[in-house]
């Protein structure tokens, strides 16, 4: 019995977000990885999907460094949530100005996030992908590798088509799909909802 106690008493230091994702009580507990500011969305928060106005989801995947990133740990900043494909020729396209964009408004509170949901195969991305994106288009920003099945990002696809750019408010509310998912309209988005 003691025992029991003593793991609710601990469990008390970290902050949690109790959310109905996932067939029963989701426990969001803080991450430990290079990007985490400290950020704890607020209690309550509900995942709702990837349409505009709805929660997103709390994406919890491998990035390039080996540690699990949460996407909800980038509540209060703006989000750019890049869902891509090694093989897809516009998300390599729009991947040689990611580190600029992120950089460009890191200042003013900007998150971007890049998911790759495929390698060149079409399947799973490992860390050697992920760092091989990174490698490739210079980027410091998240890279994440969506190795589930079905893939955590499969809502935020429309018809199959990549990369599907998502603006993510700072409440964690999808503000906009990016189409064309191209670099200029992405900035124009970010610039007009900074």
């Amino acid at each position: 019995m003691r025992i029991a106690q003593w793991a609710l008493l601990c469990a008390g230091c970290v902050p949690r977000l109790y959310t109905a994702g996932g067939g029963g009580d989701y426990v969001w507990e803080a991450p430990t990885n290079t990007f985490w500011d400290g950020a704890v969305p607020p209690e309550g928060l509900q995942p709702e999907g990837f349409d505009v106005g709805e929660v997103v989801p709390d994406l919890r995947l491998p990035d390039q460094h080996g540690d699990v990133v949460s996407l909800w740990q980038f509540y209060g900043d703006l989000i750019v949530l890049d869902v891509s494909t090694i093989w897809c020729g516009p998300c390599q396209e729009l991947a040689a100005g990611t580190e600029a964009t992120a950089q460009a408004h890191a200042a003013e509170g900007l998150a971007y996030i890049t998911v790759l949901q495929q390698d060149l195969e079409g399947d799973p991305p490992d860390a050697a992908d992920l760092n091989l994106w990174v490698t490739e288009f210079g980027i410091t920003a998240p890279v994440l590798g969506d190795d589930q099945d079905p893939p955590a990002t499969a809502g935020a696809v429309v018809n199959g088509q990549f990369p599907a750019v998502l603006l993510v408010n700072r409440e964690l509310r999808v503000l906009e799909r990016v189409n064309p998912a191209d670099e200029a309209t992405l900035e124009a988005a970010v610039e007009a909802a900074l």
